[in-house]
C-alpha cells in the first residue's frame, strides 16, 4: 500500500494475524503498529487479518497518554478524566454483536 512520504501512518489489528513492516514484526488482534518516514507499508497475513489503517501528516504537538485518553498535556490528561469521571463525556449504550463463525 502506498502512502504520501511526508505522512505518518498506524495499522490497528481488528482480527487475525499478520506481520507488519520491512522488518516483518508480528501483530495480531488488538495491536498496533507504526510506520515512519517512507512512501509504502507492508503486510502479510497468516489468517485472515482485519485491519483499521490510518495516514496523515505528523502533528509535531507533545502528546499525553494515559488509558484511553491521549492529550497534549498533564493539566488535559486530568481535565479529561475529571470530565469522564463526572459524566461531562456521554455514554454509549453497551450492545454486543452477534457472533458469526
Amino acid at each position: 500500500m502506498c502512502i504520501r512520504d511526508s505522512y505518518n501512518a498506524l495499522v490497528y489489528a481488528l482480527s487475525g494475524e499478520g506481520w507488519a513492516g520491512t522488518d516483518m514484526r508480528p501483530i495480531k488482534l488488538g495491536q498496533l503498529a507504526t510506520f515512519g518516514e517512507g512512501d509504502a507499508i507492508r503486510l502479510e497475513a497468516k489468517s485472515e487479518l482485519d485491519l483499521f489503517i490510518m495516514g496523515g501528516q505528523p502533528i509535531r504537538e507533545p502528546v499525553v497518554h494515559y488509558g484511553p485518553f491521549v492529550m497534549n498535556t498533564k493539566a488535559e490528561l486530568q481535565q479529561a478524566f475529571e470530565d469522564f469521571q463526572k459524566g461531562r463525556l456521554g455514554t454509549i449504550p453497551a450492545t454486543r454483536l452477534p457472533h458469526t463463525d
